[in-house]
């Protein structure tokens, strides 16, 4: 009976681990794509890539942050299920993009490369949690 109600509140606090985790994910994320941003940005003003592959970098600066992310969270969070909380994380830079981009050009900014930039977001996410935890390897006692 003792070890029941011991069971129920560690699951209890797992779901509060899985929604910080995909916080920090989400943050991490976020700060990786800004960053990957200014990179292409960079190397466009520069004159290193030509602007006709700008929204290929992109796309894949936004398949890779979530990925990363996911897999930072997934590693360093508090718990719950790794394919919930790389799908939370890219859910949430799936929404982020989606109203900084309706915020700054409306309805007419979603076209073909917009949605691709979204699937890779969500994608990224979802393989971070596919992957899950890495297993805990037990020291052998001498």
């Amino acid at each position: 009976m003792e070890k029941r109600e011991e069971e129920r509140t560690q699951k209890k606090g797992t779901s509060s681990g899985g929604v910080l985790s995909v916080l920090m994910g989400t943050a991490i994320g976020l700060l990786l794509l800004l960053l990957f941003a200014l990179l292409s940005a960079a190397l466009i003003w520069g004159g290193l890539v030509p602007e006709e592959i700008t929204h290929l970098l992109l796309t894949v600066a936004a398949g890779l942050c979530p990925f990363v992310a996911g897999r930072v969270a997934i590693q360093k969070g508090s718990g719950g299920p790794p394919m919930a909380i790389g799908g939370g994380i890219g859910l949430l830079l799936c929404g982020i993009l989606v109203s900084i981009c309706w915020g700054t050009t409306g309805a007419e900014g979603f076209h073909g490369p917009f949605v691709g930039i979204l699937l890779m977001t969500m994608a990224g996410g979802c393989l971070a949690g596919l992957l899950g935890r890495k297993t805990k390897r037990k020291k052998k006692k001498r």
